[in-house]
């Protein structure tokens, strides 16, 4: 009995053991695949930073909170050709209004392992100055995540960002009303947690305090259950600007499904998602998008979303299945959100969405520039 047992444990421990390899040889794989995409990196590096352009600079690692030293971002301003006439491109004069300025896109950067090197601003280069190409004022701030902070900082350091460029980036030849926002994989999750939270949270203030006037408070057993299971807004003295879409591609809204699916390739363990939005099975819920919006759905108002959506996701994404934007899709219609459109795409997988956006290295990299900029126009 006892040798039987040491084998079952023996062969349990080898499976586990087999799939942890496997997943690190397929994330090498990939890391080879795109090592001709880092050595283009390194050359638009060393052009866009060291040469230093005097004609369309771009401004770097500007504080847009104090006295936070790791709370800085990078303004890539549209080309010059585009605020020709104007003082966009001098971030010492404001334009008061004379010049509305070009459309604003902030590029969130994604915690992609290993941490310290692919959530980073700078990482994101290559489709930074594509966006900006295509006559965009870009955005790429710093943004900490997991194992620094937990999500609730992270949502705070992403609130104070979007704050600060509502209210300079006119200075910088951006509209500050035509704001939009892009994440890609966890970062997608982080910019719908957080406006899903803000939006949630007021339409419950909203409805108790309805209901509490007219005296009918109680009178549905559903109202504020949310703020009684610890829903709140994370800094909610920074006010955010309103955002014109979100774009978010190759996207994660459920946490405990994504945590599942990690389960299920055996990578749960290398992976910091329940870490970072948990790690109790409640504040993984609370850190939800899509538990979020079918909790609040009597409740929720739509008008404190952003008004347009273009989900982007792959067909042979194994990193974060399509079925989170359908999910999401679903519920953002059902929520009131009317323009939500996505895009899938049968044979894209989850690293090559991002290189689409820095078009490169996928076939599908021209349509899905093509359906950003229709989204954004």
């Amino acid at each position: 009995m006892i040798p039987l047992t040491i084998e079952l444990i023996g062969l349990v421990m080898g499976l586990i053991v087999f799939t942890i390899a496997k997943s690190a040889l397929l994330y090498l794989a990939s890391c080879l695949y795109y090592l001709p995409l880092a050595k283009e990196w390194l050359v638009t590096y060393v052009l866009y930073t060291r040469v230093r352009n005097q004609e369309d600079p771009i401004y770097d690692a500007i504080p847009y909170a104090i006295p936070f030293t790791h709370q800085v971002l990078d303004v890539y301003p549209p080309p010059r050709k585009i605020c020709e006439g104007t003082h966009a491109h001098n971030p010492d004069l404001t334009n008061f209004g004379t010049h509305r300025g070009a459309p604003v896109v902030i590029l969130v950067p994604a915690p992609i392992i290993p941490v310290r090197i692919l959530s980073h601003r700078k990482t994101y280069l290559l489709i930074a100055t594509k966006l900006r190409a295509m006559g965009y004022c870009v955005v790429v701030p710093d943004i900490q995540y997991y194992p620094h902070v937990r999500i609730r900082q992270s949502i705070g350091d992403l609130r104070l960002a979007l704050s600060w460029v509502g209210a300079h980036i006119s200075s910088y030849g951006g509209n500050p009303a035509n704001i939009y926002a892009l994440g890609f994989g966890l970062s997608a999750h982080l910019l719908t947690i957080s406006l899903v939270q803000e939006a949630t949270a007021l339409s419950e203030a909203i409805s108790h305090h309805t209901a509490a006037t007219m005296g009918l408070e109680g009178a549905d057993p559903m109202n504020g259950l949310l703020r009684q299971k610890g829903l709140e807004i994370y800094l909610p003295q920074v006010r955010l600007p309103q955002l014109a879409g979100i774009v978010l591609v190759a996207g994660l809204s459920d946490v405990i499904k994504g945590y599942r699916h990690e389960m299920e390739q055996g990578i749960e363990h290398l992976s910091y998602l329940r870490r970072w939005t948990g790690p109790s099975h409640a504040q993984c819920l609370l850190h939800s998008p899509v538990h979020l919006l079918m909790e609040s759905k009597n409740v929720l108002d739509a008008s404190f979303l952003p008004a347009k959506f273009l989900l982007i996701h792959g067909g042979m994404d194994t990193t974060i299945p399509l079925y989170h934007s359908v999910l999401l899709r679903t519920l953002l219609n059902d929520s009131g959100v009317e323009d939500v459109k996505m895009r899938a795409y049968r044979n894209l997988k989850h690293f090559e969405a991002l290189a689409c956006l820095a078009d490169r290295y996928s076939p599908y990299a021209h349509q899905v520039l093509n359906d950003v900029r229709e989204f954004i126009s």
